[in-house]
């Protein structure tokens, strides 16, 4: 059934079919995901999948999407070479900071060493990596004057490190360290402290 044929009702309990679902996909992966889960954290009969999204595999598909237009949002961060690298930095990791926080079910992923290969994220993580990285480097290389290819990518590395590690600290209760990023107080300061003086 497209949207077109929906009722205004049907169109508010489509979408909240999808929001439900990449919710779920966001907190709790793949596995997560199920027809009953769905529908109960919905609010419709198990049925509504079908009759809405013809099957479960339509429903997910679409809720990719949703997750994939908050990846694109933080990405786009980088594209205005308009404004300067670091700022363009500074821009990115302000944002990537709470995408990464409101997703545990991909830094549980990353951190889990019998994750199936055919998991929702790995999608997830692919685009990122093909979206971002290039472009990041990229802003990397101009904020610190960087012209090898591996000084380039190691600094990038590091920046991207020091991003997702007190998000990992966080997610396995791991302490102050933890709980101070985790203050939206401290995050710009963070930012900052990360970019460092010496970045153009």
């Amino acid at each position: 059934m497209t949207e077109k044929t929906l009722t205004r009702k049907g169109s508010r309990i489509r979408r909240r079919m999808i929001d439900t679902t990449a919710r779920i996909l966001r907190e709790q992966g793949f596995r997560g995901a199920t027809v009953r889960r769905i529908a109960g954290e919905a609010h419709v009969n198990i049925s509504s999948v079908r009759y809405y999204f013809g099957s479960k595999e339509q429903l997910i598909a679409l809720a990719m999407d949703t997750l994939m237009g908050d990846v694109e949002s933080v990405v786009s961060c980088l594209d205005d070479t308009r404004v300067p690298a670091k700022e363009r930095l500074r821009r990115y990791m302000r944002a990537y900071i709470p995408l990464a926080r409101n997703h545990p079910s991909l830094y549980r992923l990353l951190t889990s060493s019998a994750a199936p290969a055919h998991d929702t994220y790995f999608l997830y993580l692919t685009f990122l990596y093909e979206q971002c990285w290039p472009k990041f480097t990229a802003a990397v290389a101009e904020a610190y004057g960087l012209a090898d290819r591996d000084d380039i990518e190691l600094r990038s590395l590091q920046l991207i490190s020091a991003l997702e590690f007190p998000i990992l600290l966080e997610l396995n209760k791991g302490g102050p360290a933890s709980s101070a990023y985790a203050d939206p107080a401290n995050l710009d300061r963070y930012v900052d402290l990360l970019i460092g003086k010496e970045a153009q």
